[in-house]
């Protein structure tokens, strides 16, 4: 498995030449065209992760592409592709590359209230990328690749240390990170990768285009 780091909370996820695209968005760093996509996954609504004209240049270049989104997304399709609305435990096979997901609400931002739906997913019981929760699938054996979020008006630092602890994975990349300088960045990746070494995971903090 290929995963590589997107923009803020972007990753693609390919196995096998096929690719799942997590929360593809475009701030400062221009999104490469990408081809082989058979999903799209949009953990939630908001516009840090979601951007249909972002979707709509991917579907061009796929137009068999799946897009799955938790319920309340507000769009039934993108560039004429169905949107296909997920909740906790569905199960999609795409043909060597399978989705499960889980959860249900995103973080609170304001305590006691919930800003929207979120979906998280496995992929191919390998990899857990929860969106903008700290929610825990169940799993058989080991995570392999957590994706930790990193920073966020709904997330402080010792919040993804105590999900790398409590998920104890095998490989940790940190996300939702466009909220941080390159210092802070940094500050935060320090004590990421403190719960890492408590856990006994590899820390792989990836830049934009970088892969693991």
């Amino acid at each position: 498995m290929r995963i590589t780091k997107l923009e803020h909370s972007g990753c693609v996820i390919e196995e096998d030449g096929k690719k799942v695209i997590c929360d593809p968005v475009q701030f400062e760093a221009v999104l490469p065209e990408f081809t082989n996509v058979v999903a799209i996954v949009l953990t939630h609504k908001h516009p840090d992760h979601f951007q249909p004209e972002q979707i709509s240049a991917i579907v061009d270049l796929n137009p068999e592409v799946r897009i799955f989104a938790p319920v309340d997304i507000e769009v039934d399709e993108i560039a004429g592709r169905p949107v296909e609305k997920v909740e906790d435990g569905v199960m999609q096979d795409l043909g060597g590359l399978k989705l499960r997901f889980f959860g249900r609400d995103h973080a609170a931002i304001v305590p006691g209230k919930v800003p929207c739906r979120n979906i998280g997913v496995v992929v191919n019981e390998k990899l857990v990328n929860p969106g903008d929760s700290f929610d825990l699938p169940a799993m058989d054996g080991r995570v392999e690749i957590l994706l930790v979020p990193s920073a966020a008006p709904w997330c402080k630092v010792n919040e993804g240390m105590e999900y790398i602890r409590a998920v104890k994975p095998q490989m940790v990349i940190p996300v939702h990170n466009a909220v941080l300088s390159e210092l802070g960045n940094g500050f935060n990746n320090n004590w990421l990768r403190t719960a890492c070494e408590e856990v006994g995971a590899q820390f792989a903090p990836l830049g934009i285009g970088e892969s693991v």
